[in-house]
């Protein structure tokens, strides 16, 4: 089993559906996925195009061999769900059912926050709300419905393991004092306070750590990694109080803990932008940030292929950009981008200012929204590529999975102040990726069957030079011409229109031709099977090692 293989694909899958364009179907995938939890058993292995068919409400999804364990399926299912509910945030009163906070539910079922923390990890489903104009987590009451219907015995056990009280609280530290004082090991301190309070040895252990008593937390303040956990917990839903009170220090204390937590993610963060003449001006922010220009009166949405799965073809239904509208928004991405990463200069780890911090943020959500229109509004030249490369046995999902990943790093390394289509660098790009992973393919493949690496063969300092590389190209081109020659007229055409040689035109399915030459699909078929093994031969004759390595000879499944 290819566990990094799964990872890819559950990750292309999230970016496909964060690049919906409406929040409907993104929380339609998400209560889908949310829905296959407790059908997943972790001791069995399942597929992953099946799994990633029913999340995006296909039924009938050709399975691709390649297994997941279910333990992966469920963490996969729940990372994607929370992904997708931080970009597709709906405020908590205006949700058809009840939305509860982290201390609800604790109160609810009796049990700590970091018990509900814990028990996110095991299915139980959250979500990001809006609470009072705030981001906070929350749980759905149908979630919490079904998380306590699959785990009741978890859910009564953890209820008897409630909350210590501050009574209780106070007593322990005062025991664990006077142990300590007395030069008892923490770990005596520990076995002898979970025996006599008939508390676990890891409450105890917390306990103690949030007391600064033994553990990695100094009183008024905490090391790096613990400033890390106090604003992931806050970010789940934790008031600053009662994190304050948790890791024993006071309110003021935790709050520039949480801002030099933020400080580490935000110098982390990828701001690297094109730089332009126009940022330096005086009126950029009016200029640049301003609204994007209309679309032209005349421009129509682009022909939707027939042939294309539904959640494919409603890439078609995303009007296309028109010249001042991409220059526009590459302009205020990289301006944005330009605009946090001046201001982080200014950051003091130290002592980070929290408006600085906000506006740093603002900033680069603002870029990452302007990168997710500018890449669904170029989705379908990644379809339009990746059918090109699609072969016999080949997954248009995958590919476009795998070119959707080619298109958001053009978006990033695009530089639009040199004048060129974004188009054109970016079918550039997408085509690049799939002959470099085709290449990969290749030679991996020949590795295992000669047990020998061409790697050792090279010449130290050896290029490829992209002169020669045209050139080598336009050979195989002229040897593939003159290959063709050998072909009847018929099977000249069909071969032809199944891999779009010598047209503009999208290679075309098996359906498709025999409908423009009048015969049957399989008559289509045969005559392709006979026209290959002709070309096969050729091929062999004329030294070429596989006729796919022309780029030309790939075509779409039927």
């Amino acid at each position: 089993m290819n566990t990094k293989h799964h990872s890819q694909t559950f990750n292309d899958l999230r970016q496909g559906i964060l690049a919906m364009t409406d929040d409907v179907s993104r929380l339609a995938c998400s209560r889908r996925a949310e829905q296959l939890l407790d059908r997943i058993d972790p001791k069995k292995f399942y597929d992953a195009s099946v799994i990633a068919g029913r999340i995006l409400g296909i039924e009938d999804t050709d399975s691709n061999t390649v297994s997941l364990s279910g333990e992966e399926v469920r963490s996969e299912l729940l990372q994607m769900i929370d992904e997708i509910s931080a970009v597709t945030i709906a405020a908590a009163d205006l949700v058809s059912e009840p939305v509860l906070t982290v201390d609800e539910v604790a109160q609810r079922w009796n049990v700590s926050a970091k018990t509900i923390s814990r028990w996110r990890n095991r299915g139980l489903v959250a979500r990001t709300f809006t609470f009072d104009g705030r981001q906070r987590v929350g749980f759905l009451e149908s979630s919490l419905n079904r998380f306590a219907a699959a785990n009741p015995k978890l859910i009564r056990r953890g209820s008897l393991f409630s909350r210590i009280t501050e009574e209780e609280k106070t007593h322990t530290l005062r025991r664990a004092d006077e142990m300590l004082n007395s030069g008892t090991p923490i770990s005596k301190v520990v076995t002898t306070l979970a025996r006599d309070t008939q508390r676990s040895l890891e409450s105890i252990r917390q306990l103690l750590k949030q007391a600064g008593k033994g553990g990695s937390f100094v009183r008024g303040k905490l090391n790096e990694r613990a400033e890390q956990r106090l604003y992931k917990e806050f970010r789940r839903g934790k008031s600053l109080g009662a994190l304050a009170q948790q890791y024993g220090i006071d309110v003021n204390a935790a709050a520039r803990a949480m801002n030099r937590a933020r400080t580490d993610r935000i110098l982390e963060l990828p701001l690297e932008y094109m730089s332009s003449p126009d940022f330096a001006k005086s009126n950029a922010d009016e200029r640049i940030l301003s609204e994007t220009p209309p679309a032209t009166s005349g421009q129509r949405l682009p022909r939707k292929p027939s042939d294309l799965p539904a959640y494919i073809a409603s890439l078609y239904d995303v009007p296309l950009l028109t010249a001042e509208q991409e220059t526009h928004l590459f302009r205020k991405y990289n301006y944005l981008k330009f605009k946090a990463s001046q201001l982080r200069e200014k950051l003091n780890r130290d002592r980070p200012k929290s408006q600085l911090l906000d506006d740093i943020e603002l900033l680069y959500r603002e870029a990452v929204e302007t990168k997710n229109l500018l890449t669904r509004s170029n989705l379908r030249l990644v379809v339009a590529v990746a059918k090109k490369y699609v072969g016999n046995t080949g997954d248009l999902f995958e590919k476009v999975s795998e070119g959707n990943l080619s298109l958001m790093r053009a978006v990033e390394k695009f530089d639009y102040t040199r004048g060129f289509k974004f188009s054109t660098y970016a079918t550039w790009a997408i085509k690049k990726n799939y002959i470099r992973a085709y290449s990969n393919e290749v030679k991996q493949t020949d590795r295992f069957r000669t047990g020998h690496d061409e790697l050792l063969d090279a010449s130290p300092g050896h290029r490829s030079d992209p002169t020669s590389q045209l050139a080598a190209q336009r050979r195989r081109e002229d040897q593939v011409s003159n290959i063709m020659e050998r072909l009847t007229d018929r099977e000249r055409q069909i071969i032809s229109s199944r891999f779009g040689i010598g047209s503009e035109r999208e290679p075309m399915t098996l359906k498709d031709v025999g409908v423009e030459l009048g015969v049957s699909k399989e008559r289509v078929r045969q005559i392709e099977a006979r026209a290959m093994q002709k070309l096969r031969e050729a091929a062999v004759s004329a030294r070429l090692d596989n006729l796919s390595d022309s780029g030309e000879f790939t075509f779409q499944s039927n």
